[in-house]
């Protein structure tokens, strides 16, 4: 069985060397480094990683841009957000362009493992502390929300927490692309939620995904 491969895209010489030290004795094969949006949008195309680890502030264009391109060009992209930003507004939007997955830097090694194992598999992954800030407020009353839903929006929400597409969605339910996309919005209006990132958070509230570990 082949191994995973990854990009390590961040400024920082000593970050990247430790990330690529843990990852290659944790079963991984890093292929490539950078430190830079410019050098790491070149070294994506040029490699085709399978999961590619971007930091948000770097020199240039910076991690988000870096991420707006390499979703443009590869919608499939299994990228993971690693940076010392805590932000939610921040996160929300790393998720929006793409990004399926942000976790800190002061999470523990064990975090960044089990991230790339869940992206790698096309899942989605927050670290709890950035689940948690994105919307917690908007989700007290979370089961009840849950609850609204029919029995196919309840079979929507599981699957795109699960980082699943409208098309394959629509195979597993047996329904037209289009009427998956139509129960989707009617789930995401009954929940309250505006972006991936809460759809992530109220499922691993009501146990339907894994919670990462603290």
């Amino acid at each position: 069985m082949s191994k995973t491969t990854i990009l390590l895209i961040d400024d920082h010489a000593i970050l990247r060397d430790g990330y690529q030290h843990l990852l290659n004795s944790s079963g991984f094969d890093v292929i490539g480094q950078a430190s830079n949006s410019e050098e790491g949008y070149r070294l994506y195309v040029s490699n085709k990683p399978d999961v590619c680890i971007i930091d948000i502030s770097m020199p240039g264009a910076g991690g988000l841009e870096c991420i707006r391109r390499i979703t443009a060009r590869d919608p499939q992209a299994k990228i993971l957000v690693c940076t010392m930003h805590d932000d939610s507004t921040l996160a929300m939007r790393a998720m929006d362009m793409g990004a399926r997955g942000y976790i800190t830097k002061s999470c523990p090694s064990s975090v960044l493992i089990e991230a790339v194992k869940t992206i790698s598999s096309r899942g989605h992954y927050l670290s709890t502390e950035i689940a948690r800030s994105i919307a917690m407020e908007k989700l007290i009353h979370a089961d009840q929300k849950v609850h609204s839903l029919s029995h196919q929006e309840f079979a929507v929400f599981r699957m795109v927490a699960e980082g699943k597409s409208i098309n394959e969605m629509a195979e597993n339910l047996a329904l037209a692309p289009k009427t998956v996309s139509n129960y989707k919005t009617n789930m995401m209006r009954k929940l309250g939620t505006n972006n991936l990132a809460e759809i992530i958070f109220l499922a691993q509230k009501t146990g339907l995904i894994t919670t990462p570990p603290n």
